[in-house]
């Protein structure tokens, strides 16, 4: 099946690859809410059952360097294909796991097996015009939202319904269902973009991965999502602790608002992908990022009034779904004949920024209270505005509805 035929069956493909994000997605939202859970099963600290949120991370982002190029050199579907099957045997095995340490192993394969979901950009990147990708990354990134919105809920009930291990085993069945759809309906997916100058490049995952580190725009556009990462999710990570500090919230409370508002992330992946398709990702990201940097400096100074502090932090994640919808869109076009190895690079740059964030926002906060969380985050979404003006033309040319990235389209 050519890549013609494959756009002629695009619903069902980007059906399956929504339900890959929406599994990783979930799981990687899980642990959180099991983490008291899981502190007095295993009879550790809650510091020590956080070492479980690390355990999943920071393999993903390591193995994403690897995995990338081998991609682009064995394809999509054979990565995908094997990598949902192990993530779904490693995540059935949590469920098994007898001790925290077992747990913790079992995480960071299933960590490991997860940093294979980026090809799922890549591969919306191989199948879909540029001039109409924004509408399928919003959708498909979308599922992240709806993981956290619906995902995380039912997985909270279903741990305190069932314990904690049908958690991990409902996702599991999940893990099943999608990896045979991968591979009895997923198509095999070729490469026609332009080579790279040496033929031998994608083969060699090592020279692969120096072509797109010593691209300047490649890693200008990782850098931006480096830093909206750090921004967005510095912040993300202490709302519960502000909402509960500023408004004195149960954890109840917290939950609801945190799942209400997250329809705004929601709004955003849905909104961004076709406003950037109808008036340049280029301008959607950079005003998406403004409206972000002023957001995440603001929200601090909202805490003596939740009816501003509400909309605010849906304005936050209005803006970040935005700006990330056109963003994956705009990266996966930098070095199309690396698309794997691009993609792959920018979800470690996502979880590393997330990682970086987190700590330097606990530092913040230590030293400077939430108004200096929010200025630092604020200041992390501005340099990412600001650097997405050197990835696009300065005058985001538009031609035929295609955003001129310095020329390369």
């Amino acid at each position: 099946m050519n890549n013609k035929e494959n756009v002629r069956n695009l619903n069902g493909i980007i059906l399956i690859l929504f339900m890959i994000i929406f599994l990783i997605g979930a799981d990687t939202f899980l642990v959180s809410p099991l983490i008291p859970t899981l502190s007095r099963d295993f009879n550790v600290t809650v510091s020590q059952s956080g070492l479980l949120v690390i355990a999943y991370s920071l393999p993903y982002a390591i193995c994403g360097f690897a995995f990338g190029p081998l991609s682009d050199k064995v394809g999509r579907k054979a990565m995908l294909k094997w990598g949902i099957l192990a993530f779904t045997v490693f995540t059935l095995l949590c469920g098994c796991a007898w001790n925290f340490w077992s747990l913790f192993v079992f995480r960071a394969l299933s960590g490991i097996a997860a940093a294979t979901s980026p090809q799922v950009w890549a591969s919306i990147g191989d199948l879909v015009p540029f001039e109409k990708r924004g509408r399928v990354v919003g959708v498909v990134t979308a599922a992240l939202s709806i993981s956290q919105i619906l995902g995380v809920p039912l997985g909270a009930f279903v741990a305190g319904a069932a314990g904690w291990r049908f958690s991990f085993y409902a996702l599991g069945i999940l893990g099943v269902v999608i990896t045979l759809l991968i591979m009895f309906a997923f198509p095999v997916i070729k490469n026609t973009t332009a080579q790279v100058t040496k033929p031998a490049a994608p083969s060699n995952p090592i020279y692969s991965l120096k072509l797109v580190l010593t691209n300047k725009r490649a890693v200008s556009g990782l850098l931006v999502t480096f830093f909206m990462m750090f921004a967005s999710f510095g912040m993300y990570s202490f709302l519960g602790a502000w909402l509960s500090n500023s408004f004195n919230m149960s954890v109840s409370a917290i939950g609801t608002i945190i799942v209400v508002v997250g329809f705004g992330n929601l709004i955003g992946n849905l909104s961004g992908g076709l406003l950037g398709d109808y008036f340049g990702k280029g301008r959607v990201v950079i005003i998406g990022l403004t409206i972000l940097a002023v957001a995440l400096s603001v929200l601090p100074y909202t805490s003596t009034n939740i009816s501003l502090a509400i909309p605010c932090i849906f304005v936050w994640l209005v803006s970040a779904g935005a700006s990330l919808a056109s963003l994956n869109s705009i990266i996966s076009e930098l070095v199309p004949s690396l698309r794997g190895t691009v993609m792959s690079l920018n979800s470690s740059f996502m979880y590393i920024g997330t990682t970086i964030g987190v700590i330097v926002g606990g530092d913040a906060i230590n030293k400077f209270g939430y108004a200096g969380l929010g200025f630092a985050n604020g200041i992390s979404a501005f340099i990412a505005m600001i650097i997405i003006c050197y990835v696009i033309k300065p005058t985001s040319e538009e031609y035929e509805g295609k955003v001129i990235i310095n020329g390369d389209l």
